[in-house]
């Protein structure tokens, strides 16, 4: 699966606003500090998390996990965070028709955005900006 920029830095500001996440096997990861010592299959730092205890003996255990790693949620989870935030189905498809994310491609973009706006991000927060996420030369990611 492939994260655009955008959808990186979106996925920065939902863990500084607070998404809830519970990390488990079958999330991708962003691993900006390079604590997975291979290169990724995905692109540069995106990591699909296959063998969940092998990530938390990296990251030192769950709160290390999810404070060192950001969470890159699929279609279904993001749907399912947006419920959680009160959006109803119907509410979403009629986002997505005024934004014409489907006929444009931007659909998982979309929900990402959708998310930020749900889960603003304090004035003063550390958030992604330009040119936050940059590949290393030996395929893993450096922010």
């Amino acid at each position: 699966m492939k994260f655009s920029e955008q959808m990186i830095e979106l996925a920065v500001r939902f863990k500084a606003g607070g998404v809830p996440w519970t990390p488990a096997a079958g999330d991708y990861v962003l691993d900006r500090e390079g604590i997975v010592d291979r290169g990724s299959p995905f692109q540069p730092g995106v990591y699909f998390v296959l063998n969940y205890d092998h990530f938390m003996r990296l990251a030192g255990g769950e709160d290390a996990f999810r404070r060192r790693l950001v969470w890159l949620p699929t279609w279904e989870q993001c749907r399912e965070i947006l419920r959680q935030s009160g959006m109803t189905d119907g509410q979403l498809q009629a986002e997505l028709v005024e934004r014409n994310a489907i006929a444009g491609g931007t659909e998982r973009l979309a929900v990402y955005e959708l998310i930020a706006d749900r889960y603003p991000v304090a004035p003063g927060s550390a958030t992604a900006g330009s040119g936050f996420f940059q590949p290393v030369k030996d395929g893993r990611s450096s922010c």
